[in-house]
Order: C-alpha cells, then sequence, then structure tokens
C-alpha cells in the first residue's frame, strides 16, 4: 500500500504548558521494525508571546528540548521525579528554538536504529532549566507536532503493520457472511413467519461487526495517506465491536436459558429490556473511554488498561450468568436438548471467556506485539463464532431438531403450560 499510495509518518500534535511542577510532558509512542526509522518534531507558540515590557513579538527564540527513550529505559524516566535527572535514561536529546511570533520552529530530524529487535520509542519535550512559563506567565502554551517514520518509510508503528491487509480480508469475508444470513433468515422467515430468531440477532451482530471493520479499514487507510487517520471512525470502529459482541454474548444467555428450546415469547419482556439496554450502555461507556486514552504511554492496545479490566469482569459475569441459565435448561428430560447443549456449551462458554483470555496474552506479549496479537485475535473469535453458530442454526442439525421454531407460526410463550412439548 505505501507504493500504490503516497505514506507520511505517525503525525502527532499537543498543546503543553511548562508550569512548576510541570516541566516534563509526555508526546507519544511509535514502535519501529528493526532496522532504522525516523522522526521529525518542530514547535511554536499557539500564538505571538509579546513581553510585557514589550509592544511586539521579539526575536528571541524560547528553548525547549525535545526527547526520545527505548522501552527499556522509559519505566526509570517516569519513575525519576526530577526534570534534570530524567536526562540518564535518554538515548537522544535535541534542541527546539520557537520563535516569539506564533511560527513554527525549524525542525528537527534524525534516525533510530535498532539491530537486535523492534523497538518502541517515547517522546517527550522538557524545559528542565524553567525557561518558559515557569519565569513568563502570560507565555502562550506551546503546540507541539511530532512525525515518526517506520523502518519503510511508512506511517505504521511496528505493531501496526500488515494490519490494514488483515481488515481488507476481514471486510470480504464479513461481506460474504452477511449475505448468507440474509439469505437464510429470508427462508426461514417465510417458513415460521416470525421475524424474531436467533439468526436475527446473529445477523445484526454480524452488521455491527462489519461495520466496525469496514470503519477501521477507512480510517488505516485515510492513516496510510496524512498520518492521522479519521477519530470518529476509529472511535465509532470501536463502539460497533463491542456491540457486536455483546450482541453474540446475549444471543449465548438467552438460548442457555431456553429461547427457542423451551419456550418462544419471554412471559414479562419489559423486566429484560432496562438491563439489556443497561448493560449495552455499559459497554459502550467502557469503549468511548478507551479512546480517552489512545495514544497514553501505559497502553499498547484499545483494551488496555481500567476499562479493558471493567469489561472483563463484565463478560465473566455474563459467562456466569450463561452457566446458571445452561444448568437450568439442562434439567429437561429430552435426550435431542441435552445432546445439543453440550455442544452449544462449549461454544458459548470459548466465546465469552475469549476475551479475558486473549487480555492476559496480550499482557504476557511483548509490548510491540500487543496491538496486533489484540486485533486478530478479536477478529478471529468474532469470525469463528459466528461461523460456529451459523453451522449450528441453519441446515439440518442438531439446532433444528429441538428449535421450537420448526413448523410453527403460533406464539408459545415460557409460562405457556404446553412449553415443554417438542
Amino acid at each position: 500500500l505505501c507504493i500504490l499510495y503516497e505514506c507520511t509518518p505517525k503525525l502527532v500534535k499537543k498543546t503543553i504548558n511548562f508550569r512548576e511542577g510541570s516541566l516534563w510532558h509526555y508526546i507519544t509512542k511509535f514502535g519501529i521494525s528493526v532496522g532504522r526509522g525516523d522522526f521529525e518534531a518542530k514547535a511554536r507558540f499557539r500564538y505571538p508571546y509579546i513581553a510585557p515590557s514589550e509592544s511586539a513579538p521579539s526575536n528571541i527564540n524560547h528553548r525547549v528540548n525535545f526527547k526520545l527513550y527505548i522501552d527499556t529505559k522509559w519505566n526509570g524516566a517516569l519513575e525519576e521525579p526530577e526534570c534534570a535527572k530524567k536526562n540518564e535514561f535518554e538515548i537522544r536529546s535535541e534542541p527546539i528554538f520557537i520563535p516569539a511570533n506564533g511560527e513554527w520552529s525549524v525542525s528537527v530530524t534524525g534516525g533510530l536504529a535498532q539491530n537486535s529487535r523492534p523497538f518502541v520509542w517515547f517522546a517527550a519535550i522538557a524545559d528542565c532549566e524553567q525557561q518558559m512559563h515557569s519565569i513568563h506567565p502570560n507565555m502562550p502554551p506551546v503546540e507541539v507536532s511530532v512525525h515518526f517514520a517506520g523502518y519503510d518509510g511508512g506511517e505504521f508503528s511496528h505493531d501496526e503493520i500488515n494490519l490494514l491487509t488483515i481488515h481488507t480480508i476481514s471486510f470480504f469475508i464479513y461481506f460474504i457472511l452477511l449475505a448468507y444470513l440474509i439469505y437464510n433468515y429470508c427462508k426461514e422467515l417465510k417458513f415460521t413467519e416470525r421475524i424474531e430468531s436467533p439468526i436475527l440477532i446473529l445477523m445484526f451482530a454480524l452488521v455491527l461487526e462489519f461495520a466496525s471493520v469496514f470503519l477501521q479499514w477507512i480510517h488505516l487507510w485515510v492513516y496510510s495517506n496524512n498520518g492521522e487517520g479519521i477519530a470518529a471512525f476509529r472511535i465509532m470502529s470501536v463502539m460497533a465491536e463491542v456491540s457486536s459482541q455483546f450482541c453474540i454474548a446475549l444471543l449465548l444467555i438467552m438460548i442457555s436459558w431456553g429461547w427457542t428450546i423451551t419456550y418462544l415469547d419471554f412471559g414479562d419482556i419489559e423486566m429484560y429490556i432496562p438491563l439489556i439496554i443497561m448493560l449495552l450502555l455499559l459497554h459502550l461507556i467502557l469503549a468511548g473511554l478507551t479512546e480517552l486514552t489512545n495514544d497514553a504511554y501505559h497502553k499498547y492496545h484499545d483494551y488496555e488498561g481500567i476499562q479493558g479490566v471493567l469489561l472483563v469482569l463484565v463478560r465473566i459475569g455474563m459467562f456466569v450468568f450463561f452457566l446458571f441459565g445452561m444448568k437450568d435448561t439442562l434439567q429437561t428430560n429430552k435426550p435431542k436438548i441435552k445432546e445439543f447443549l453440550k455442544s452449544f456449551s462449549f461454544y458459548g462458554s470459548l466465546y465469552l471467556l475469549s476475551f479475558p483470555i486473549l487480555l492476559v496474552s496480550c499482557f504476557l506479549c511483548p509490548i510491540y506485539l500487543r496491538h496486533k496479537v489484540m486485533t486478530i485475535g478479536t477478529i478471529c473469535s468474532q469470525t469463528i463464532t459466528i461461523v460456529l453458530l451459523l453451522r449450528l442454526f441453519i441446515g439440518k442439525n442438531s439446532y433444528t431438531a429441538v428449535s421450537k421454531l420448526k413448523g410453527t407460526i403460533l406464539p408459545t410463550g415460557k409460562y405457556d403450560q404446553h412449553n415443554q412439548v417438542i
């Protein structure tokens, strides 16, 4: 893609004030593969700086220092409280002289080489000499712009290489699966005359996953051209992905409690709707919060941090509820139902525990691989689960033999006195 399109490096801009006690600021991070990467940094005042004793911006350039750290020394720099002593952990430092007239400074550039393994490089900017806002409180905020380029001059960090290709493949796979689902849902609708069915929920989950991959694909494609991407598309992609995961988890739980197997209609659906909406909103809020710390120094994939931990707790809670439903439904004395539920319980347990297992696996991976492992793992988890459930719900299989949707167009409720008839 870097051959087909003009690639620019990762571009990050931040606004900073060098107040007392805040003289050193993290800017961004970037993973570089074995070989050479490049950087470019510049800064400017948000508006011209006119000293109290002057009537116009002076010709004096104000100095700050652009600093680079590798991942093996980054924690040491973070833990050191004194700004000047953080210099002991830096790999490179370049002065930036900011013009008072509000124009961009001359860019500082250079190369970053690594031969043993990929490294994550951390960029920071500092005023340890306290020549900026500490002695000039009326000084405008400083805007810093940092560009990084990978080993091939491309814009993608090491952990993002090939993700655009993976999303392209996923896009076509989901398109084919979605067309197949729609076709089979229309067939089932003609046969049962019931709108609600597991295939409908599965289809909705697949639509959300398709949207997530498509939005992320657009973001990555734009990113390959301008180094920034489209933040709104990335946020919507994460929220669509989490919503798709929620829909599949909800479907698994509903069937575990006997929906379409021992009953078709909920007795008091109004009791469940607020709970479902609340859980969905919780998922969406946690997904949105992941974007607030998207480029934080401690975050190497979308779900790293407290948001990911909370999502794991929610998923484990749903898994426990799933097990209680399975236990309740397995009390039936119908052999065909028991046979189906054994396979279904394995699929459901595997999916509901996949995210916690994936999060732990990412924690054990090197930091420069975590984002790729989480992205590929999530896509594979969704795809495999959808395919397995498709195989379970469509065609001549055990679900068709036990489902109450087979051959009936009359509503049978959970509390119907005949709801145990197969």
